[in-house]
């Protein structure tokens, strides 16, 4: 089988790169051929071909529709000469694809919520906006194709995909995301406390042994509530917020924690390589997230035995406090110390994060990836009929 998979750029931490770099060389195993088609693609793979295609434009809008343009061009050109795939997965909003996973979600969904949360100017600049009327143009004619697939990895997007997009229930796949679990495990006492001293020493916070330690991972410090939980985390005096990411207002979140007195309690650490001691040095981590159609992140946590505290526009996020795996709070300081001061309590918290491995046991990525070998299946069968 051939297989073409389009992601438009290739990002280190994306979480779809990731998908796709785990997911390659178990296709491989299975003789499926995979090429990837990218504006830029850093990652080489023996495993899979990548094409590149031209993208021109002045503005988001003109290179958004130029890549769709190239990439169908570029199809085309390969069913042309013979050498056209069997099935086609986008992981972009694009026309004439197979397969549409949302790991970003719902466009639409997304807009929406930032109008609300928007001055009335903002919010109206908002939905006149050429790229993002764009994309969602996109999105209503990819779901009034009958021939294209969506894969929704969290119930949070099946449900939105039916609501916002009228997306019938059998032309939507649950796959929900996967996470390595014998790579993200629970940290034994003596890591715990040697990834507290080194991101102290690196820091230069002060992580006392009585000390809450939150922890966070992202870009897009606003949508992701980062500044939320500054304010929250400063106002609780035993605790202590570690945020790992790079992002364009990172000035503006030191500005914060300067003003609010808190720098030796919180602090920026920058993009990690890799973000386990991070989690291990954590008693708790929080996404108050505007809207994260389903987060790696978060499951990167729960499997390190981290309960998580998270909004209900976080994917998974009723799934985890069902399983008692975590809190839901509201996109407000008031409703983070609230739910921080409910894991000041040692014995909830030492069950909760008990709870929290267990489910995520249930998204090994192994068990994750097996359905989506068996998905291939069933969707190149339903492409033959």
């Amino acid at each position: 089988m051939r297989l073409a998979i389009i992601r438009r750029r290739y990002n280190p931490y994306g979480g779809a790169e990731r998908f796709i770099e785990r997911l390659i060389p178990r296709l491989a195993q299975r003789n499926i051929d995979t090429t990837i088609l990218t504006e830029q693609w850093e990652k080489n793979s023996a495993e899979a071909k990548v094409i590149t295609v031209p993208v021109s434009g002045m503005s988001r809008a003109a290179r958004f529709r130029s890549f769709n343009s190239q990439v169908t061009a570029q199809l085309a050109q390969q069913s042309a000469q013979g050498s056209g795939f069997d099935l086609i997965q986008s992981h972009e909003r694009i026309l004439g694809a197979d397969i549409y996973r949302l790991g970003d979600g719902v466009h639409a969904a997304w807009v929406s919520r930032m109008q609300k949360e928007s001055s009335g100017l903002r919010a109206f600049w908002l939905g006149m906006d050429s790229f993002h009327r764009a994309v969602m143009q996109t999105e209503s004619a990819m779901a009034r194709d009958p021939n294209l697939h969506f894969v929704a990895n969290s119930s949070l997007v099946q449900q939105e995909l039916q609501d916002l997009l009228a997306v019938p229930e059998d032309r939507i796949t649950l796959i929900p995301n996967g996470v390595d679990t014998q790579r993200f495990a629970p940290a034994m006492p003596s890591q715990k406390a040697s990834a507290r001293d080194e991101l102290a020493q690196a820091t230069g916070l002060v992580i006392a042994p009585e000390s809450l330690v939150v922890a966070v991972v992202g870009s897009g410090f606003s949508r992701k509530g980062i500044f939320l939980l500054i304010e929250a985390c400063a106002r609780l005096k035993e605790c202590v917020l570690l945020i790992c990411g790079k992002d364009k207002e990172s000035a503006k979140a030191q500005s914060l924690i300067a003003r609010l007195g808190a720098a030796d309690r919180i602090a920026l650490t920058g993009p990690l390589e890799d973000v386990r001691p991070l989690l291990w040095a954590a008693d708790v981590f929080s996404l108050p997230s505007l809207y994260d159609p389903s987060s790696n992140a978060v499951l990167e946590a729960l499997s390190c035995g981290v309960p998580v505290i998270v909004t209900q526009d976080v994917g998974m996020a009723w799934e985890v406090t069902d399983a008692d795996a975590g809190l839901i709070c509201e996109r407000s300081v008031a409703s983070l110390m609230q739910a921080l001061r409910k894991c000041e309590d040692e014995d909830r918290l030492r069950k909760i994060a008990y709870q929290a491995r267990a489910f995520a046991l249930r998204y090994d990525q192994g068990l994750i990836i097996e359905q989506w070998l068996n998905f291939y299946q069933a969707a190149r069968s339903r492409k033959r009929s």
